[in-house]
């Protein structure tokens, strides 16, 4: 798999409604669907709950592993935004735990604050970095950058700098992926926090 190639729907506008993943009818969703959709309601739910529990004014963040992922204006909700790139990209259910997994590795190891003015780049990059890693087949990084509303110029530099904040490290262990997946799929957003653990 080749950074920046795509054979996914290659021929397809990935921004336009006939993509839509998700279809109207919840009737008519397979197991899979609603599993998928589980994973996106419970993690940005989750997420959310940790950017609320940071009170702090962080348009003045000063972590300075930080200073790429930072908007000023924030206009749509996690949920809204994650379920974008999920809808738009493709990206199945276990590149999904992987994004989470990938955020909370970074988090542990540069003590990062999740906040509403991080974490929608932090998930952008993340998700594009799974998805590489992940994915058997993946759009160019333009498509990626569009679904995500940056420039390609500026995604380019995101996925960079997360890769490099990872140490390029990317591998997960099953036990770990599994505790992830387990979590994420069964909880609720009024749920006991969450242990969380390095995969180092």
């Amino acid at each position: 798999m080749k950074n920046g190639q795509s054979n996914k729907d290659s021929n397809n506008n990935s921004t336009t409604e006939n993509n839509n993943t998700f279809p109207s009818n919840s009737n008519s969703l397979s197991i899979e669907d609603k599993y998928d959709r589980k994973i996106i309601k419970n993690m940005s739910e989750f997420l959310a709950d940790i950017c609320k529990g940071n009170t702090k004014d962080f348009k003045n963040e000063n972590n300075i592993h930080m200073k790429p992922f930072l908007s000023r204006n924030v206009s749509i909700s996690i949920e809204d935004y994650f379920e974008r790139l999920c809808k738009y990209s493709k990206i199945n259910s276990s590149t999904k735990i992987l994004v989470l997994i990938y955020i909370d590795r970074l988090c542990n190891l540069y003590k990062v604050k999740l906040s509403f003015y991080n974490i929608h780049k932090l998930l952008l990059a993340s998700m594009l970095v799974a998805s590489k890693y992940n994915e058997d087949e993946n759009y160019f990084i333009w498509i990626y950058a569009k679904i995500g509303g940056v420039t390609k110029a500026e995604l380019s530099n995101l996925e960079y700098h997360f890769l490099s904040l990872l140490n390029f490290n990317l591998f997960v262990t099953e036990e770990l992926f599994n505790k992830y997946n387990d979590y994420i799929s069964s909880t609720d957003s009024d749920d006991d926090e969450f242990d969380y653990d390095n995969d180092d």
